[in-house]
């Protein structure tokens, strides 16, 4: 019997660099959906869904909490960066050969934002529903750093 599912995955890419713009650090993690995120995806295929809420920020935080499908927020937000620019490509699956859909997402951190010991991030609506949370080790963000966020979902 043949079968597909939609398989949504997400990955969070942190990609820190100094003043000179010479890449420092690079953390990368797979990120979780929130039981939020899973609703909004849910009301794509209602009959209702022109008051869908769009994903236009990125929140990143201070915390390591384990993730709770019911979070609705992170667990320490300091601070949001609107989605700069969006992607779409195809790409193969290594696991089935199939195509998939991923969208490359990116904000900016600059340097005089976010200054602290970063942990955590999300996908933010304009309405502030989490659709997901990602947990990663300790980023340090001072002023002498920017931040490059590259958020990669494949559906």
């Amino acid at each position: 019997m043949l079968r597909d599912d939609l398989g949504i995955r997400g990955r969070l890419i942190v990609r820190k660099y100094d003043l000179a713009g010479v890449l420092v650090q690079e953390v990368a993690a797979h990120n979780d959906i929130t039981l939020t995120g899973r609703h909004l995806v849910s009301r794509l295929f209602s009959k209702d869904n022109a008051n869908v809420a769009k994903v236009t920020n990125m929140a990143v935080g201070k915390s390591d909490k384990v993730f709770d499908q019911a979070d609705a927020a992170l667990g320490g937000e300091i601070f949001r960066t609107p989605i700069t620019s969006i992607e779409t490509s195809e790409v193969l699956d290594p696991g089935s050969g199939r195509k998939r859909v991923m969208l490359r997402m990116y904000g900016e951190l600059p340097e005089d934002k976010a200054n602290d010991v970063l942990r955590e991030a999300g996908l933010v609506t304009d309405d502030n529903v989490l659709y997901n949370r990602v947990t990663f080790p300790a980023i340090t963000k001072t002023q002498q750093f920017k931040l490059t966020l590259v958020w990669e979902i494949t559906f």
